[in-house]
């Protein structure tokens, strides 16, 4: 079939339209380096670079919630270790007390730095962490540890020793455990630290007063405050101890997503980023391919024009 000499110069333009964008794309791919421009390039690519990069996100954030509970944990650990360090000190103040050669104006003198050492208790088990969340609270921290990205459901962790088990420090306050609001974390605080029947009230108060004989072991039908004290500083420690066998949890989890993290981000590289020899040689075809078109186009326009001419 015959083709018209107006039929291939359309052609030919139509050529160098077409050679000259694709020239223009891979030059932008070099430059940018990202190997998709238009779905049409490649849909299943396309798609699975999308995926790709939902999980991407997907993975970054279950990593800031990991690095978030894990720096909670961490400021948990260290209010968990003063409150223990601190309980311990009163439990040697009070051991003190009872040694038999110490006077009034002795016990007086103490009673300064057992004050000092209650009001600092109050502190800590009042302290909040950087984001503003109470550290000893009533509820347990829910933490993710795994499976963010599977539907799996969030962890909970007592990252905080629980308020309601130095409850022991005063037995006999009405404490409602199950608030958690600011408000009645700190009036519990406050009864334990504080409130009338509190072991470290009362024994303030002796020291204040010097009653050597207040201070003295109690009857056996008598909670022993000095026993009181140590148990509720060992139990500091044993929140702890469990604290750090979840921050252990934690910790694992997190190199687990940044593993997962860098396998996800090398795949999406492979599937994204340009392949520059191959876009080099394609830029060079491209304009190979051009010129040639370029060429056939002058040679019809010429053509044609002689043809006008004669």
């Amino acid at each position: 079939m015959r083709t018209t000499i107006a039929n291939r110069f359309t052609d030919s333009l139509t050529s160098i339209q077409r050679h000259a964008r694709q020239m223009a794309d891979e030059q932008v791919r070099l430059s940018a380096g990202v190997k998709l421009l238009r779905a049409s390039d490649s849909p299943l690519t396309l798609g699975k670079s999308i995926d790709l990069r939902t999980t991407e996100a997907q993975l970054g954030a279950l990593g800031r919630l990991q690095s978030a509970a894990a720096s909670r944990m961490s400021e948990s650990e260290s209010a968990l270790r003063d409150a223990g360090k601190v309980l311990d000190d009163l439990y040697q103040l009070y051991a003190m007390t009872r040694n038999a050669g110490i006077g009034k104006q002795q016990l007086i003198g103490l009673s300064s730095q057992a004050v000092v050492l209650q009001e600092e208790l109050k502190q800590i088990l009042q302290r909040a962490d950087a984001t503003g969340y109470r550290i000893f609270n009533t509820t347990a921290l829910k933490v993710i540890i795994d499976g963010g990205t599977a539907g799996v459901d969030t962890v909970k962790i007592n990252t905080v020793g629980s308020l309601k088990e130095l409850q022991m420090l005063n037995p006999g306050a009405e404490i409602d455990w199950n608030e958690s609001d600011r408000e009645s974390l700190d009036a519990a605080v406050n009864e334990l630290v504080y409130g009338e029947g509190s072991f470290l009230k009362d024994f303030v108060d002796r020291l204040s007063e010097g009653d050597a004989e207040g201070l003295r072991v109690p009857p056996p039908d008598e909670p022993d405050p000095l026993t009181v004290l140590k148990k509720a500083s060992e139990e500091m420690v044993l929140q702890q101890i469990s604290l750090g066998a979840a921050q252990s949890r934690v910790d694992r989890s997190v190199q687990r997503t940044e593993d997962l993290k860098v396998s996800v981000k090398t795949s999406l590289s492979n599937e994204i980023d340009t392949d520059f020899a191959a876009s080099t040689m394609e830029v060079q075809k491209a304009r190979a391919l051009l010129d040639a078109a370029q060429s056939i186009t002058a040679q019809i326009g010429s053509m044609n024009l002689f043809q006008k001419l004669g």
